[in-house]
């Protein structure tokens, strides 16, 4: 017999919790259960049905996680005994039915469930970037350095060098022409400019950005000196799809010493800095500005409308983008209820997806634009 102490008498319940699997570790996943129940009779075969159903529900939500629930209690004398309770810890979304066939006992159901957490992601981590980068604007003050007024063109240089450089952008170059979107997304069935010089393309999912440079001078005086600073601000304007939607502005701005004048004009050589460190803090500015922008687009959630066909539902991106078959999209939209799709038909610049109920029709979903999952 086991002696306990007198203080656990108190402790009549021992909580545990054990997680499983993580269902957010990454977002919804596809998942394949199958419930049964017994067949009590004919007459209830529906509700036998049900509770089939109802049990492939829960296995599906187990599969997506779970955790155990125990508790230890003090029975007469000192015996203990142990329960324990298993309960999904992901939530289904959205489910079909798969299959579903009976004998003369069972009622057997077979469902595929997309099962986690739909939590809106930081960053959606886009594997494949198209990235058209227009004719910069460069605004420089009057009483700026000569060569200084040349830097603009090389800022912006660099600034395409270090995209391009990014694994998972695909520059395209089309600084000789200004980003316009009024004009860009115009007809150009008959315009003889556009014939003769072509009009940039942006497909959807894609996208275009300009960068305005500015450079002015900045003149702080005291008694004895004065201190010259170039102020630049690099300020790129990001669209998405081939309608030029705005999604986000990056700006970064620099104070940077250029001269210093004291007294005389050998202190004042020695104070001020030369060329070379003054293009170094330039060339700092734009990494930062390249690493921000990159962010600003890998984090744009890929998103399209769905247009309804024979055959599913099309939208006009696809591996391009960065898609694969059986990518996962959802549509949340108040005229329709919640809807998982996935893509089931692939090619450079179009996809078909199908809702993962069959429930859901594709008249319900024309014309819904949909968010697809974050990428890994």
């Amino acid at each position: 017999m086991i002696k306990l102490r007198p203080v656990l008498t108190f402790l009549s319940l021992l909580l545990l919790s054990i997680p499983i699997a993580d269902a957010g570790e990454n977002g919804l996943k596809l998942v394949t259960a199958t419930g049964r129940a017994a067949i009590i009779s004919n007459e209830q075969i529906e509700e036998t049905r049900t509770r089939a159903l109802e049990d492939a529900l829960y296995s599906a939500a187990l599969l997506g996680g779970a955790e155990i629930d125990g508790f230890s209690s003090v029975q007469a004398g000192t015996q203990l005994d142990d329960h324990f309770v298993v309960r999904p810890s992901s939530k289904i979304i959205d489910y079909d039915v798969v299959s579903e066939q009976f004998d003369d006992l069972h009622y057997s159901v077979i469902i595929e469930a997309a099962v986690g957490e739909l939590e809106k992601a930081d960053c959606q981590n886009r594997l494949s970037n198209n990235v058209t980068m227009f004719a910069p604007v460069v605004a420089l003050g009057e009483s700026i350095p000569a060569w200084l007024s040349h830097q603009p063109s090389s800022l912006v240089k660099s600034l395409y060098e270090q995209l391009d450089q990014k694994p998972n952008l695909e520059m395209i170059d089309r600084t000789d022409s200004q980003l316009k979107p009024e004009e860009l997304t115009r007809d150009h069935t008959y315009s003889y400019k556009a014939l003769i010089a072509g009009t940039p393309k942006v497909f959807d999912g894609d996208f275009a950005f300009a960068t305005k440079v500015s450079i002015k001078r900045t003149v702080q005086k005291t008694a004895f000196q004065q201190n010259h600073f170039a102020d630049v601000v690099l300020e790129s304007s990001v669209f998405v799809d081939s309608d030029f939607k705005s999604t986000r502005k990056v700006m970064h701005q620099a104070r940077v010493p250029i001269r210093n004048i004291l007294p005389t004009q050998f202190m004042s050589v020695l104070a001020s800095p030369n060329q070379t460190k003054i293009l170094g803090e330039l060339s700092k500015l734009i990494s930062k500005h390249a690493a921000e922008l990159t962010n600003a687009m890998l984090c744009t959630p890929l998103s399209a409308t769905m247009v309804a066909r024979e055959d599913g539902l099309h939208i006009q991106i696809g591996t391009r983008q960065g898609l694969e078959n059986n990518r996962l999209a959802f549509v949340s939209d108040k005229s329709v209820p919640w809807t998982v799709l996935r893509v089931v038909k692939l090619n450079m610049n179009s996809a078909v997806l199908k809702p993962l109920n069959r429930q859901r029709t594709t008249a319900q979903l024309n014309g819904k634009r949909i968010s697809f999952m974050e990428f890994n």
